[in-house]
């Protein structure tokens, strides 16, 4: 294979070399979605469907899925919106520091090696109501009782889900936002720090657009992953309304086996609106960054 002039392959002579691994991916990827959205229009089901082609999606028109898709979006956009702010001026003050120091900053990574379920039990070893926070809260006086303490991971507004977010997405804001602030000149900073400009004006005029493309990048893998994650949201997520990734398992798992289209439908209309998300957010974002330059 030959290389251009800079001695990179082009993108064709990349994409033979990885077929190999890529190709499979894609059929089990493809042939996965493909099936799904058959089995949604009640196709290529191991079992007698009588409802019509559009039936599973007719379904999804029930008034308790209204809450539970405006429970993900808000759950999706608060964690993945709190984790970029997070993630991006903590990243801002480990930069900041001494080379000897940032060393000992490695413990932010901790939440990245720990799997989701983990997460989602430290969540109710110290966020409910039999928790270290609610037996802490009673020992200095600031409730009567352990029980009196507020209900965070059952609350109705998935308050747990999103603080078991946080915890586990920061670190990883942190990760990429360290690696793009390495690339920045410190030149500009102590040119800004000559001019007598506060760190805020400098986090707000100079950090944050060189950070822009990786926080928007960030933020919508962590806006999808909290979108579409199960795991968590199983834990210490509420029944009623639950986010979509379980009420599609419930549909699946624990209902009859006429259900299982409604499910299948339910997982195609959050692939489309995943899929959505991205085109639209990236079109916006290109278009801020446009007018921002132009300014």
């Amino acid at each position: 294979m030959t290389k251009d002039s800079t001695g990179r392959l082009s993108l064709g002579q990349a994409l033979l070399r990885l077929s190999p691994l890529a190709l499979p991916c894609v059929a089990l990827f493809g042939g996965g979605l493909a099936l799904a959205i058959a089995q949604s229009f009640g196709v290529a089901l191991p079992f007698p469907y009588e409802g019509g082609a559009f039936a599973a999606y007719q379904e999804l028109t029930r008034p308790h899925l209204a809450g539970s898709i405006l429970l993900s979006l808000w759950v999706a956009l608060a964690s993945a919106g709190l984790s970029v702010i997070c993630g991006s001026i903590l990243a801002y003050a480990i930069w900041r520091l001494p080379n000897a120091l940032q060393r000992w900053t490695i413990i932010y990574k901790t939440p990245l090696i720990l799997p989701p379920i983990a997460v989602g039990f430290l969540a109710i070893i110290f966020l409910s109501r039999s928790g270290v926070l609610s037996s802490l809260a009673f020992h200095i006086g600031l409730v009567d009782t352990p029980t009196d303490f507020p209900s965070i991971l059952y609350g109705g507004w998935g308050g747990g889900i999103i603080l078991a977010y946080l915890y586990k997405e920061t670190p990883f804001v942190v990760l990429l936002s360290l690696a793009a602030l390495r690339r920045l000149d410190p030149g500009l900073v102590q040119t800004a720090h000559m001019f007598h400009a506060s760190r805020a004006t400098i986090f707000r005029t100079i950090i944050l657009p060189h950070l822009a493309p990786v926080l928007h990048t960030v933020f919508i893998i962590l806006f999808l992953y909290s979108f579409g994650a199960f795991d968590i949201p199983y834990l210490v997520g509420e029944s009623s309304p639950g986010m979509l990734s379980v009420e599609a398992f419930n549909l699946y798992f624990k209902r009859t086996l006429a259900d299982r289209p409604t499910a299948m439908a339910l997982l195609t209309l959050m692939f489309l609106f995943s899929v959505g998300f991205i085109v639209v957010y990236t079109r916006t974002a290109s278009r801020l960054g446009q007018k921002e330059r132009k300014l």
